[in-house]
């Protein structure tokens, strides 16, 4: 990540932090973030979906966080399927690194029979798993944040909203039963996270929506399925 990168994603975290709960727009219509994918031309700064993966990151890394993503698209006069979907993708492995993190510390300090649950091989091995889908949910999302934001590729889109969707179902499952009653409970915040990455899921068309377009696609190439990849 550049040096940009790394202050842009820090200072849009702050601004994340900061927002009012009751009307957080006027906050973020001053900060300027919404003006971010314009070109500079018509008074933004032109940023590339490369520029905006690390900000998806630390808008789905928070339980609550208004559509600022969404909202600095419709700026750009459209805001289409494809597009919408890498942007929920890029939000849910974020909010899956997140669900990683409250996992890992609860099973670190929850003690049952007199040890840290964390330490059974059973809790061990479904962290392992959601460690690897977590991983590959953030992989498969990347991928797709290249070019402009206009000219997004579906079949990029298709691939991590299928991805991260598949991901999600299994985060979710391990971190309730890992979490156990305690991970549905208001004063817990896991079930926020939970609520929004299967929202998120079925947003601007759910896995199986986007593996038929991959499979109609893949079918129109008229060519070996393994070499398709090299074309994404």
């Amino acid at each position: 990540m550049s040096e940009f990168s790394e202050l842009l994603q820090d200072q849009y975290g702050r601004l994340l932090d900061s927002l009012p709960v009751a009307d957080p727009w006027p906050v973020l219509e001053a900060s300027g973030f919404l003006e971010l994918l314009r070109d500079e031309a018509n008074g933004g700064a032109g940023l590339l979906l490369e520029d905006l993966f690390p900000l998806a990151l630390e808008t789905g890394r928070r339980s609550t966080t208004p559509p600022v993503l969404e909202a600095m698209a419709g700026r750009l006069g459209v805001l289409n399927r494809p597009l919408a979907a890498v942007l929920a993708a890029g939000q849910m492995a974020g909010a899956m690194s997140a669900v990683e993190a409250l996992t890992v510390e609860y099973a670190l300090t929850r003690k049952q029979f007199g040890r840290e649950i964390g330490r059974f091989q059973a809790v061990q091995h479904q962290i392992a798993v959601m460690t690897e889908q977590t991983m590959a949910s953030r992989m498969a999302a990347q991928a797709a944040f290249v070019g402009h934001p206009l000219k997004v590729s579906e079949q990029r889109a298709a691939v991590a909203k299928v991805r991260c969707g598949q991901a999600a179902e299994r985060v979710c499952a391990i971190a309730h039963a890992v979490h156990g009653a305690i991970g549905v409970s208001e004063e817990h915040v896991l079930h926020r996270y939970t609520r929004r990455l299967r929202a998120w899921r079925f947003a601007h068309g759910g896995e199986s929506w986007w593996a038929q377009r991959l499979g109609n696609w893949a079918l129109a190439q008229g060519r070996d399925f393994t070499a398709l990849a090299q074309k994404l």
